[in-house]
C-alpha cells in the first residue's frame, strides 16, 4: 500500500497534535498558541486533500478512519487540560491582584430569575 498525499496530512495532524499536548502539559502559554495554529492550518490543509477525489476515496478505508477518530477523542483529554490550566491562572490572578475579578458588566450582583424592577406603569391597548 502506497503512502498518499492524504496520509501524509494524518502523519502531521498526528505529529503536531502531539507536540500541542507535550506543550500543554509543560503549560507554555506561547509554545501553546503558536503549536494551537499551526495544527488549525493542519487541519484545514487535511480538509482540502479531503476534499479532492483522491481524498474522498482515501475516506473510504477503514484504518484512516480509525486513525482520524483516535485524534478526534484525544481532542477532549487535552481541552479539558486547557481549561483547567485556564482555572489555575484565574485563581492565582485572584490571589495576586484581587481587584482584577471580572465585575457584571450589566447586572448588580443579582441571580438569575430574581424578580425585576419595574419601570413604571403600562397601559394596555386594544384594537
Amino acid at each position: 500500500m502506497t503512502h498518499s498525499h492524504f496520509d501524509t496530512q494524518l502523519d502531521l495532524i498526528e505529529q503536531q497534535f502531539t507536540e500541542l499536548r507535550s506543550v500543554v502539559l509543560a503549560a507554555h502559554p506561547q509554545q501553546v498558541q503558536a503549536a494551537a495554529s499551526a495544527l488549525q492550518q493542519l487541519a484545514v490543509n487535511l480538509l482540502q486533500v479531503a476534499d479532492s477525489k483522491e481524498g474522498r476515496a482515501a475516506l473510504q478505508g477503514r484504518s484512516r478512519m480509525q486513525r482520524i477518530k483516535s485524534i478526534a477523542n484525544a481532542i477532549h483529554p487535552l481541552r479539558e487540560g486547557l481549561l483547567r490550566q485556564s482555572a489555575y491562572v484565574d485563581r492565582a490572578l485572584e490571589v495576586v491582584m484581587p481587584s482584577a475579578q471580572q465585575q457584571a458588566t450589566y447586572a448588580s450582583g443579582t441571580p438569575y430569575g430574581s424578580a425585576l424592577r419595574q419601570s413604571g406603569t403600562f397601559r394596555v391597548l386594544s384594537a
